[in-house]
């Protein structure tokens, strides 16, 4: 269970580096952002603030301790990004540019695998709780 938490942190750590990094991009309309989602992919200016708002809200959910069923909302919306700009790209015939989109995702979901199992492991540890023998020692 603490090598699959500490796999779960280093990889959703790393995911949402990316998207934070990503989002101040956005939200602060840095110049080949702008240039790149307004012209390259053809959204109006203000997606750009809309999406880094968006992408905060969600780190912030991974980063906060239980509340499993809103991280999964948080992690379907990380793959909705991750679709919607796969998609985009290819619409706009940059094959290339798309490949990270695709990386990201594999990034998203061996997170939210992750977290799958440590919620898994909560829910069985707490379903079993320590057996106990009618001598009153423990079953390991």
């Amino acid at each position: 269970m603490k090598n699959i938490k500490i796999a779960y942190w280093i990889i959703t750590l790393c995911t949402l580096l990316g998207f934070a990094i990503s989002a101040f991009n956005e939200i602060a309309h840095s110049p080949k952002t702008f240039v790149e989602t307004t012209q390259g992919l053809g959204y109006p200016a203000y997606f750009l603030t809309l999406l880094g708002t968006a992408k905060i809200i969600g780190i912030l959910v991974l980063l906060v301790p239980k509340y499993y069923r809103l991280k999964e909302w948080a992690y379907a919306g990380l793959v909705i990004d991750c679709i919607a700009a796969f998609w985009s790209e290819m619409a706009v015939g940059n094959p290339m540019a798309s490949i990270k989109s695709v990386v990201v995702f594999a990034f998203v979901m061996l997170s939210y695998s992750l977290l799958l199992k440590m919620e898994r492991g909560v829910n069985e540890s707490y379903v079993k709780g320590p057996s106990v023998t009618n001598a009153g020692q423990k079953i390991v």
